[in-house]
């Protein structure tokens, strides 16, 4: 047993049990001080930048558990014509093959796509930078961008889950998205490597969306916001299903659905024309391959709505069709008014074929029951078509905007135009 033979002994025994006691205490305190510091918030805002990619910005870090980082009052920051997007909480937890994300809260505008599709084809194209395996879980995701804390029942009751899961096997790399709501809505994207070790890859899509998806976040995902049609104040919804494969020779594929509330005229403002009124696009069937639709059937329908008398003749002359009776009673400089209008489009090797439907069977318009706008009486080229879609004063052809898109995706081949009813050739 220890005896004290002096104070100062006591006095060095002390010290010595206090330091060992307090030591792991205050280191401690000052690791709890330092997780909870500017700094360290700073550290972990920057190490998450590196990873994403994106601007980011994190209000404040938390530890719930372990292995498991909390982050409140998030923004991904804006950047170029993109918002900022905003992420109340979120959470983070590491294993050791995989990171998985939390998110409470998500509404899905524009900028939100935009962030998506970036971080989407960085981590197929990237196998060196990503390489462990990454699940996005969203309790609560909606298509429109939330305001405010929603009332508790309201969410419960409202709350759509999003799952999204990043892996890669065997070389290949795959992303997979379900949404679960009345309905399950699912995407795959699958990205093969290629086989003789050439700079060539393979990719698969597959996509059910049972419940409408707007078309505007459609055309972002796709790369295709400037170069496909406008869809208006009032997005346009989709849904539908689509199988799409990436091969040597291109892309081939099929889908089918629907378009509704496809608002004209900002589709005739792109032309410099005017027109007012809302379609639906029924996609009975669309076969692409290499790149451009071999066969189609699609059935557009409108309840009512005006054009503009330009752009009237400009649809008589590249379609090949004829003006009603009632186009005869309205002035060159008046509005063309329509009760409604129908037509049934189908495109494959003998060019783009124009008939009424079965709604509609009088003509493809009719104006207070009198037909506005006959059918043509035979199929036009893809060319032709194009023309419809391009600028006033175009001279030789379509090189941008959705006449030169519409040359590109179209089929190429396709018989000599028919002529109208003058005579002369569009």
């Amino acid at each position: 047993m220890f005896v004290a033979r002096s104070t100062a002994r006591i006095r060095r025994a002390r010290l010595v049990f206090l330091a060992a006691g307090l030591a792991p205490t205050l280191a401690l305190l000052a690791w709890a001080t330092y997780l909870h510091s500017g700094s360290h918030r700073a550290a972990v805002e920057r190490r998450w930048q590196e990873a994403a990619g994106v601007p980011l910005s994190v209000g404040s870090v938390e530890y719930p558990r372990p292995g498991v980082i909390r982050a409140r009052d998030c923004v991904v920051l804006a950047a170029g014509d993109r918002p900022s997007i905003e992420l109340p909480l979120l959470e983070i937890e590491s294993s050791a093959d995989e990171d998985r994300l939390r998110i409470a809260r998500l509404g899905a505008d524009a900028g939100t796509a935009a962030v998506a599709v970036d971080l989407a084809r960085r981590w197929l194209d990237d196998a060196v930078r990503f390489r462990r395996a990454f699940i996005i879980e969203v309790a609560d995701f909606s298509w429109a961008e939330p305001t405010g804390p929603p009332d508790a029942d309201a969410t419960a009751a409202s709350a759509v889950p999003l799952r999204v899961e990043c892996v890669a096997i065997d070389g290949s790399r795959a992303i997979r998205i379900v949404r679960r709501g009345p309905s399950v809505d699912e995407v795959r994207i699958v990205k093969h490597p290629a086989a003789d070790h050439s700079s060539a890859v393979r990719f698969e899509i597959d996509a059910t969306c049972v419940e409408p998806v707007p078309l505007s976040l459609i055309m972002r995902s796709t790369g295709g916001g400037s170069r496909g049609p406008t869809t208006g104040k009032a997005d346009a919804q989709v849904t539908g299903t689509l199988h799409a494969a990436l091969t040597s020779s291109g892309w081939e594929g099929l889908a089918r659905g629907r378009i509704t509330g496809l608002d004209l005229a900002p589709a005739a403002a792109a032309l410099g024309d005017r027109a007012e009124g809302t379609a639906t696009v029924d996609i009975s069937r669309l076969a692409w391959a290499e790149g451009r639709v071999s066969d189609a059937l699609v059935e557009c329908t409108t309840t009512g709505g005006r054009i503009d008398r330009r752009l009237f003749d400009r649809v008589v002359l590249a379609l090949a069709a004829r003006p009603g009776p009632a186009a005869a009673r309205v002035g060159p400089a008046e509005m063309l008014e329509f009760d409604a209008a129908a037509c049934i489009v189908a495109v494959g090797p003998h060019g783009v074929q124009v008939q009424p439907n079965a709604k509609l069977p009088a003509g493809l318009a009719t104006s207070r029951g009198e037909v506005l706008l006959a059918p043509p009486s035979a199929a036009v080229t893809a060319d032709r078509v194009a023309w419809l879609f391009s600028s006033p004063g175009t001279t030789y052809g379509p090189t941008a905007g959705p006449g030169a898109w519409l040359m590109s995706v179209l089929p190429s081949s396709a018989p000599q135009p028919a002529a109208t009813d003058d005579g002369k050739r569009f």
